[in-house]
C-alpha cells in the first residue's frame, strides 16, 4: 500500500514539474514580448521626435522666407486678393512651376513637385498672422459661453499649451480636447 502511495506521489511530483516548466517558459515568453514592445516604443518614440523635429525646422526655414520676401510683393499680391472672391470660372490660373527630375528610371508622377509663387505664400501668411494677432488683443473678459466659444476659435494646440500651461497633466489635457495621451504627450514635449 505504501509502495502504491509513494508511486502515486511520485507521477504527481512529476506532472507538477511538467507544469512548472511549462508555466515557466511562458513566462519567458511573456518578457520577450514585453521588451521588443518597450524597444519598438522607443523607436518609434525617436522616430517621431525626429519626424517633428525635421517639421519644425522646415516651418522655421518657410517663415525665415516668407518674412524675407520683400513687402512689395506683399502689397503686389494684395490686387490677387479681389481675385479670389471670384467664382471658379473667372478667376485666372496661377503661375504654376513643376519641377522634375531627369532620372528616367523613376516615374515622372512620383517627383513632380507643386511650387507656389513666394508673394502669394507671404500674402496668406501675413494675412494669417494679422488675424490672429487681432484675435488676442481684441480678447475682453468673457462669459463662460463666449469662452467656450473662443476656445473652439484656438487651435487643439494652444488650447493644449495654454492648459499645460495652467499647471494640468497630459491626461486631463487629452480628456477636456478629447483627443488621445499620446498626441496631447507629443505634442508638449515638442513645444519644450
Amino acid at each position: 500500500m505504501t509502495t502504491i502511495l509513494i508511486a502515486v506521489l511520485f507521477f504527481l511530483q512529476l506532472i507538477s514539474f511538467y507544469f512548472l516548466i511549462i508555466l515557466n517558459t511562458k513566462l519567458a515568453k511573456f518578457k520577450d514580448l514585453e521588451k521588443k514592445q518597450e524597444r519598438l516604443m522607443r523607436e518609434m518614440d525617436d522616430t517621431i521626435s525626429v519626424y517633428l523635429a525635421e517639421m519644425k525646422d522646415e516651418n522655421d526655414r518657410l517663415i525665415k522666407e516668407l518674412q524675407s520676401v520683400s513687402q512689395s510683393e506683399i502689397a503686389a499680391s494684395s490686387l490677387h486678393q479681389t481675385e479670389q472672391y471670384m467664382t471658379p470660372q473667372e478667376q485666372p490660373t496661377l503661375p504654376v512651376v513643376r519641377e522634375v527630375k531627369s532620372d528616367s528610371s523613376l516615374s515622372l508622377e512620383k517627383d513632380a513637385r507643386i511650387y507656389v509663387p513666394k508673394n502669394i505664400v507671404a500674402n496668406a501668411y501675413s494675412r494669417q498672422q494679422h488675424t490672429s494677432s487681432k484675435m488676442v488683443k481684441t480678447a475682453p473678459p468673457l462669459k463662460v459661453e463666449e469662452q467656450k466659444e473662443a476656445e473652439k476659435l484656438l487651435t487643439v494646440e494652444q488650447q493644449a499649451l495654454e492648459l499645460a500651461k495652467q499647471g494640468k497633466s497630459p491626461e486631463e489635457i487629452a480628456k477636456q480636447l478629447q483627443k488621445g495621451k499620446t498626441e496631447i504627450e507629443l505634442l508638449l514635449k515638442f513645444h519644450h
